[in-house]
């Protein structure tokens, strides 16, 4: 007995593992158009503008992706499902550093982030419906942090490359990894003690990660997709904005800072202080909802009012890196909660609703807010922009029951 459950644990950490590596792969190239900006401005042309749209539309597949997804897992598995999605990140990247206009690029970007949004969502629901691994917040918590680590990872790893006038290797950076998560995930579907897709693991002996039985194409349609816009409806949009204003803060502070009169290094750096915060804050977020039941609410009203006080606070007084930690500390705590659905929710369509309307709005704001800076001149409009979004997820979150 003490084996199976021994051997139980390691199918849930392991599948664990590789959901989180897949997860930190794609906010990695997500991100990487940061600290590259400079490197892809010598063959291409584009504005503050053209930057929020290479931003954006890494993640416009994703309001198909999110309908899609649950189909494509259901009848291919998740594991191919996934592993075609990493060779289309490997093959958006390879198509962006050889663009020779700013069209392919655009295009490359969408390629990525097709890959990148089948992953995203997939990893999620994988780990909401298989993966028994703890609490619910705790669980989405652990597996949501891999996104600021990927984040940080690209924006201070990258920014060092290119500072050492590497730049070509790092553009090369994010397909090396979709490739490696590729032949991680080939390593889970021959891992002798994993389920296949569709197979309960109480008939293949553990009792950690468990399969759903797969869905019926037909069944995906009309009363399934209502019920899962009311479950996720309102937390999605809180999710959303309370997640497009930290991206829009991260990823436009490069930008922000230089007007400081900071080098792209030490503003790469600064922007990823944040996102190094998350990977401790947001499984924080996650415990301390799991076993505080009433103090859901509690924690996303704390953290997106201190994250909209230190955004406005780091553009007006000295030492912005301190807040930018801070930023990050109290960012990091709404993450789990806002992520986390019972569990009647997280076997339906929750998270493909709920992610859907978190792509929209990272396919619609950056692009704005990048147009708002050419059209204004006011290089502070992302903090303007993510305090009113954060304001606005907090009203949203507050009409979940």
């Amino acid at each position: 007995m003490m084996s199976r459950r021994m051997a139980s644990t390691r199918n849930a950490l392991f599948l664990l593992a590789i959901l989180t590596f897949g997860r930190t792969c794609v906010s990695f190239q997500f991100q990487s158009v940061t600290p590259l900006t400079g490197y892809l401005r010598e063959f291409l042309s584009f504005n503050a503008a053209g930057f929020g749209l290479l931003i954006s539309l890494y993640t416009a597949p994703g309001a198909l992706v999110s309908v899609i997804s649950p189909i494509l897992a259901r009848r291919y598995g998740s594991a191919r499902t996934l592993s075609a999605a990493f060779l289309c990140m490997a093959g958006g990247q390879l198509l962006l550093i050889v663009s020779p206009v700013i069209g392919i690029a655009y295009v490359a970007r969408v390629l990525a982030g097709l890959g990148g949004c089948v992953v995203y969502v997939l990893t999620i629901d994988v780990a909401a419906q298989r993966c028994e691994a703890g609490r619910m917040p705790a669980r989405m918590a652990l597996i949501a942090a891999s996104w600021p680590f990927g984040n940080a990872l690209s924006l201070v790893a990258l920014g060092v490359m290119v500072d050492w006038h590497w730049a070509r290797a790092a553009a090369w950076a994010s397909a090396v990894f979709a490739l490696v998560a590729l032949v991680a995930i080939k390593v889970m579907l021959k891992k002798p003690n994993a389920p296949p897709d569709g197979v309960d693991d109480a008939r293949a002996g553990g009792g950690s990660v468990r399969c759903s039985a797969p869905w019926r194409i037909s069944s995906l349609v009309g009363s399934d997709w209502w019920e899962g816009v009311k479950h996720a409806g309102v937390p999605g949009m809180a999710f959303a904005l309370y997640n497009v204003s930290f991206i829009l803060f991260v990823s436009f502070t490069p930008t922000m800072l230089a007007a400081r009169g900071m080098t792209p290094l030490e503003a790469a750096n600064i922007a990823s202080l944040p996102m190094w915060v998350f990977v401790f804050s947001v499984p924080l977020g996650g415990y301390l909802a799991g076993h505080w039941a009433d103090g859901r609410k509690t924690l996303v009203v704390a953290g997106c009012l201190g994250g909209a006080v230190c955004m406005v606070v780091s553009q007006f007084l000295p030492h912005p890196a301190l807040w930018y930690v801070a930023a990050g500390l109290f960012g990091g705590l709404p993450t789990g909660p806002m992520m986390a659905s019972d569990d009647g929710a997280a076997r339906g369509l929750f998270y493909p609703v709920f992610f859907f309307l978190s792509f929209f709005t990272l396919l619609v704001f950056p692009p704005i807010v990048g147009w708002m800076m050419e059209a204004t001149g006011e290089v502070r409009m992302p903090i303007i922009f993510g305090v009113v979004m954060l304001m606005s997820g907090v009203l949203c979150f507050s009409r979940v029951h």
